[in-house]
């Protein structure tokens, strides 16, 4: 005869918890997206590797505004650049054209008294062998005028700031009125240094400089006369296509 066996009630206890736990969590399916790296996602999706690193580095990443907009700056900035280049260098090419033209006046002025002297007595040595050392100074005067005179030596630093005012002082300054640009070519160290070599030329061989500008008034060419130009009304015929 067999007894039943008893069951433990500890062992009861235990087998009833199981069953009632049900079966163990399964662990979260991560799904891996491959393209992740190369479209980015979204400013609020989740991150899945359980870390900081991914959202720090989302939110450092720079956008599409903010690299529009550094875009948008830089370009207006150099926009800017060229615009005040464009104005700055039409105002000083407007000074400067009309300063340059005055300078260029003087200067040519004294090459052509001193071309015309020499020419003078390089005629009179020709002719009667009479003018040899006055001709050789006159050579001379003209040779170093146009020296002294050229582009280089004329606007050399030491007469120029870099920003192209003036170092020399202007005798008019302190005159009441405004300062024009024939005053300034007319203050420049060598204008007013040639000038006087000019001066002291015609006051040796007594040409009246008057006479000379007459004579330019009169040979001067009158200006013509507009005509007015009538054109004939040229009938129109109907073209048939």
């Amino acid at each position: 005869m067999h007894m039943a066996q008893q069951n433990d009630p500890q062992d009861e206890d235990l087998r009833i918890q199981i069953m009632s736990a049900g079966e163990p969590p399964r662990p979260a399916v991560i799904e891996e997206d491959f393209l992740d790296d190369v479209f980015g996602s979204d400013a609020g999706s989740a991150v899945f590797d359980g870390s900081e690193h991914g959202a720090e580095a989302r939110e450092s990443h720079p956008s599409d505004t903010r690299r529009l907009q550094a875009e948008h700056t830089t370009a207006g900035y150099r926009d800017g650049i060229t615009a005040a280049k464009a104005k700055s260098i039409q105002a000083g090419f407007d000074e400067g054209f009309g300063l340059g033209a005055n300078i260029g006046l003087k200067a040519g002025q004294v090459l052509g008294f001193l071309e015309g002297i020499t020419s003078a007595l390089r005629a009179a040595d020709r002719d009667d062998g009479g003018g040899g050392d006055d001709y050789r100074e006159a050579q001379r005067h003209l040779e170093e005028a146009r020296k002294e005179l050229s582009t280089d030596s004329i606007y050399d630093e030491k007469y120029w700031l870099p920003d192209g005012t003036w170092r020399f002082e202007l005798p008019s300054a302190t005159a009441e009125g405004d300062v024009v640009f024939e005053d300034i070519a007319g203050a420049h160290p060598l204008v007013r240094k040639w000038n006087d070599v000019v001066k002291e030329q015609l006051s040796k061989w007594s040409v009246d400089v008057q006479i000379l500008q007459h004579a330019d008034e009169i040979g001067a060419a009158p200006a013509p006369e507009k005509k007015e130009i009538k054109l004939e009304q040229q009938a129109r015929v109907q073209l048939d296509w």
